[in-house]
C-alpha cells in the first residue's frame, strides 16, 4: 500500500482536505509531553481489541468533523470523507506496526531469515489478523489498498521499478497482506481475494504462508512475552511541533490517539531490554523509521498527508461519491515501485 516513500513533490496536495477538516485557522496547542503508556493486558500477539474499537470511533468522529468543518466539505460525499479518514488512519497504523517489527528484531535480537522488510510486513499483518474483528480487517484491507494505489500512481507518473530496493514491489507487498488474510480464513476473505484477482492456485498456498509466518513469529517472540506479574516497559510518546499543514496532521493524530494505541500493545505484550520512544515529527518529507541508536520510532506528519493525497487522486471513490476502479491489480501496465523514505545505518524505514 502507499505507505512508505511516497513522492515528496505531491504531499502538499492532499493536505488541503486535512486542513479543512479542522478549519484553515486551526490553532494547535503545545506538543503533548512525553508520557508512559498505560494499557490493559491484551491477548497475546495482537493489538488490544478495546483500543481498536475506540480507534474506529475516533476515526468516525474525525470524518464527521471533516464534514462539519467547512461549507466546502458539506457538499462532498459522506462516503468519500469517511473513506479518506479510514484510509489515512489505517495506513498510518499499519506503518507504525511495521516499524514496531523492526524495533522488535533489533531490540530483542530476533533472527531475520530473509528480507527484514518482508518480515516487518508479515508482523504487522499478523498482529491485526489476530484481533479478529471487522475493523482490524478493514485496516488491513486499507493497507493492501494503499500499495495497489501506489502502484497505480507510479504507473501514471512513470516511476521506474527499483528492482534492487530492500523493499518488495508495491503489488508484491499488497498481495502479501491479502495472501496472509486469505490464508488465515479463506471463506471470510473470499471476496477480498476475488476483488484483488488473487489466482485460485495462489490462494491454495496462502494457508501455508500464514501458518509459517504465525508459527515463526510466535516462536521467536515467546521468550519475550510479558507475564502478568512483570512490570510494563516505559514507552514515551511525543507529538512533536508542527506548522502549516503538518500541524493539521498533528492534530488529527492526537485526536485519534494513534501513538497511545500502539504504545498499549508494546507495553502490554512484551518485555523490552530498555525503554522505547514513539514520536510523530515534522520531517520535511514523508517517512517512518526506527532508530537503533536512540531506541526511537519516528512517524512523519508528511506521511499522513501523502496518504490523503494518494486517496484523493487514486482512491476507490471520487469526491462526488461515484466509484473508481477496484483496488486490484491493473492488467495492462508493468509493476512500478517507489522507494519510501531514507534508509541509513542503524535506521530502518518502512
Amino acid at each position: 500500500m502507499p505507505t512508505l516513500g511516497l513522492p515528496q513533490r505531491s504531499y502538499w496536495r492532499l493536505a488541503l482536505p486535512l486542513v479543512l477538516m479542522f478549519g484553515t485557522d486551526l490553532v494547535v496547542g503545545q506538543p503533548a509531553a512525553s508520557q508512559p503508556a498505560v494499557a490493559p493486558t491484551s491477548s497475546a500477539g495482537a493489538v488490544p481489541k478495546a483500543g481498536l474499537k475506540n480507534f474506529q470511533a475516533r476515526i468516525d468522529a474525525a470524518a464527521l468533523a471533516l464534514r462539519n468543518s467547512s461549507p466546502q466539505f458539506k457538499k462532498l460525499s459522506p462516503k468519500y470523507l469517511t473513506g479518506l479518514a479510514e484510509f489515512v488512519s489505517g495506513n498510518m497504523l499499519f506503518v507504525l506496526l511495521h516499524e514496531l517489527a523492526l524495533a522488535s528484531i533489533t531490540q530483542l535480537r530476533l533472527p531475520a531469515l530473509g528480507r527484514i522488510e518482508d518480515a516487518a510486513d508479515s508482523f504487522a499483518t499478523l498482529r491485526l489478523i489476530r484481533v479478529g474483528d471487522e475493523f482490524s480487517h478493514r485496516v488491513l484491507t486499507e493497507a493492501a489498498k494503499g500499495w495497489f494505489l501506489a502502484d497505480r500512481r507510479d504507473q501514471k507518473t512513470g516511476v521506474k521499478v527499483a528492482y534492487y530496493d530492500e523493499h518488495g514491489l508495491n503489488q508484491q507487498r499488497a498481495y502479501q497482506i491479502v495472501c496472509l488474510m486469505v490464508g488465515s480464513d479463506d471463506e471470510k476473505f473470499n471476496d477480498l481475494a476475488k476483488e484483488t484477482k488473487l489466482p485460485e492456485e495462489r490462494r491454495d498456498s496462502c494457508a501455508g504462508d500464514y501458518s509459517n509466518a504465525a508459527y515463526s513469529w510466535d516462536l521467536v517472540l515467546k521468550p519475550h512475552r510479558r507475564s502478568p506479574d512483570q512490570p510494563k516497559t516505559e514507552i514515551d510518546m511525543l507529538y512533536g511541533p508542527a506548522e502549516g499543514r503538518a500541524a493539521v496532521a498533528q492534530q488529527v493524530a492526537r485526536d485519534i490517539r494513534l501513538l497511545q494505541m500502539v504504545a498499549e500493545h508494546v507495553a502490554s505484550d512484551f518485555v523490552w531490554p530498555m525503554p522505547l520512544s514513539l514520536e510523530m515529527q515534522t520531517c520535511g518529507f514523508p517517512d517512518a523509521r526506527w532508530d537503533v541508536a536512540t531506541n526511537k520510532l519516528t512517524l512523519c506528519y508528511e506521511l499522513a498527508v501523502e496518504f490523503a493525497d494518494l486517496y484523493r487522486d487514486y482512491g476507490g471513490a471520487a469526491a462526488d461519491g461515484t466509484k473508481r476502479k477496484k483496488i486490484g491489480v491493473s492488467a495492462h501496465k508493468p509493476i512500478r515501485n517507489q522507494r519510501r523514505g531514507a534508509h541509513t545505518q542503524g535506521v530502518h524505514s518502512q
